[in-house]
């Protein structure tokens, strides 16, 4: 029992360290106040209908230089034959960009010649059960991975990188895409960062597309999911109810400074986190348990 102990605090302390890490190197794209002339073509998934505000806030930008499509409507050949930018955006449809953001991704591409440049998009106006789950993806983000070092393992950095907001240098997008599936995987110098409000998610996932979500940032993977919910939910809970209160003191407050890290640098509202941290974690168990019983047995049946 003594052992389990010591891994669940060696686990907490681990994933402190993490967000610690996060929160000094701030991982957030910046507004750099420079300007490009280059052509860029957003690229849209999803239907026009639902695009209304997304086509807004790309009006609203202080660049000239953009053609828009939507992926949905033309095979994806055509789509790359008729684009003429030298960067691609892809957006969801329920998305909503902020003025300035174009020329800061080109800005940033351009400073570490990027191939590929994914942002976290930031949410507002949650209803009381989305703040009880979206903010949980967040969280297992930047407790788990150390955003700029992930940049060094590409297989990680596509895995976990945010598909609504996907800025590509064009010419390399070309080359990755047309490059045959039996040939070795191209290499893309590629990086991850929050979008400091530059980019809002205004889509409403439901619970079982948030537990594939929360799946996937596990790696997709059963064991290492039910090992997570073990030392970061079952051990803290087994020494609340085994344990003298004192011994409670250090997890407990590596949960609460990494609660309060994190939303700050998500921009979510830090007291409601610490507030709806325990409904959080019931959700994030309801979530995953599910998550990994429907992969497991889709698994079996096919």
């Amino acid at each position: 029992m003594i052992t389990f102990v010591y891994a669940v605090l060696v686990f907490q302390v681990l994933r402190f360290t993490v967000s610690l890490f996060n929160f000094l190197s701030n991982p957030k794209l910046g507004y750099y106040g420079k300007h490009f002339t280059e052509p860029v073509s957003v690229i849209i998934s999803g239907k026009r209908a639902e695009a209304t505000a997304l086509l807004q806030s790309i009006q609203e930008q202080d660049y000239d230089q953009i053609e828009i499509f939507f992926k949905e409507e033309q095979e994806e050949e055509t789509l790359l034959h008729q684009a003429r930018g030298r960067y691609f955006l892809f957006l969801d449809a329920g998305n909503t960009i902020r003025k300035g953001m174009i020329n800061n991704l080109i800005q940033r591409t351009k400073v570490f010649d990027l191939d590929l440049l994914s942002l976290i998009p930031n949410r507002k106006d949650l209803s009381f059960l989305e703040r009880c789950t979206l903010p949980l993806q967040d969280l297992l983000l930047l407790n788990l991975f150390p955003l700029r070092f992930v940049k060094l393992n590409q297989a990680l950095l596509l895995s976990i990188a945010s598909k609504s907001c996907m800025f590509y240098n064009a010419q390399r997008y070309r080359l990755h895409h047309r490059s045959s599936p039996a040939a070795e995987p191209m290499k893309l110098k590629a990086e991850i960062l929050l979008a400091n409000k530059f980019v809002y998610a205004n889509d409403h996932p439901d619970l079982d597309e948030q537990g594939r979500g929360l799946l996937r940032t596990l790696g997709r993977s059963v064991p290492v999911a039910l090992l997570y919910l073990l030392l970061s939910l079952a051990g803290p809970l087994l020494m609340l109810l085994n344990y003298d209160y004192v011994f409670l003191f250090l997890p407990l407050g590596l949960i609460f400074l990494t609660r309060m890290m994190t939303s700050f640098l998500t921009a979510q509202n830090p007291l409601y986190n610490v507030l709806l941290h325990p409904l959080q974690m019931l959700m994030l168990v309801l979530l995953l348990l599910k998550a990994c019983w429907m992969k497991v047995f889709t698994s079996v049946q096919h």
